[in-house]
């Protein structure tokens, strides 16, 4: 089975996230090709209206991971572009299967290819992002499951979360266009949600969510992506 990594334009241009996912698949003996390095899923033309454009992306994207059989990605947003959208805007499936990053973490782990060593002991709070939550699949038991497979690691509920989760703020590329706006939302969920949980770290499996959250902290709590979580337990 050929593992192809869709790391997408977010992961791929913000460092501590690229090469977090690269070592942790290293140390997990993952072999695969790497894409989305130079290629787009196409998200932005999609929320732009401009479906032709996307069509034509799309056709880039999967001819790029012709023979590839499992896509993983670790960006929700080209999660969902990929798997859902491209059907929905080509009439055409994908030849391939499509993975968020948690739920390929989880079988790693299930099949002992990821192996805890120090663990990661400090409360968490996770923050279930819109494009794999209530706009998608509804994954939300796998990134919790992989947390508390760490050891040490105590997971704290949000008030809000699942299907009642509320977005980070940067979602649909607010981020991008509305950067005081989505700075703005992310401070409010964190000083009326994270904070009064008692929670050391706040963490998310989507680039988009680790930046702004980072940003809406203020330096108030730690956050952490959820696979550097993840490797800092098995160094």
């Amino acid at each position: 089975m050929k593992i192809g990594i869709f790391f997408g334009c977010t992961t791929r241009s913000t460092p501590v996230l690229f090469d977090r996912l690269k070592e942790l698949m290293d140390r997990a003996g993952v072999e695969y090709s790497s894409h989305g390095l130079d290629l787009c899923c196409g998200a932005p033309l999609l929320l732009a209206g401009k479906i032709e454009e996307a069509k034509v992306q799309a056709e880039k994207v999967r001819k790029s991971l012709e023979g590839v059989d499992v896509v993983v990605t670790p960006c929700p947003h080209c999660y969902t572009i990929i798997k859902h959208e491209y059907r929905e805007i080509t009439g055409k499936d994908n030849d391939f299967e499509v993975l968020h990053i948690t739920q390929f973490l989880k079988k790693l782990i299930d099949e002992g290819k990821i192996k805890f060593k120090s663990g990661f002991r400090k409360r968490v709070v996770y923050h279930d992002p819109c494009y794999i939550g209530r706009e998608s699949d509804g994954i939300y038991d796998e990134p919790r499951e992989v947390l508390k497979s760490i050891p040490g690691l105590e997971l704290v509920p949000l008030p809000l979360e699942k299907e009642d989760a509320t977005c980070c703020g940067g979602g649909g590329f607010v981020r991008a266009y509305l950067p005081r706006l989505s700075a703005e939302v992310a401070k409010e969920k964190i000083e009326l949600q994270v904070l009064p949980t008692g929670a050391e770290v706040l963490t998310s499996a989507c680039p988009f969510c680790y930046l702004n959250l980072n940003d809406g902290s203020e330096g108030k709590i730690e956050v952490e992506d959820l696979v550097s979580i993840v490797l800092k337990g098995v160094e």
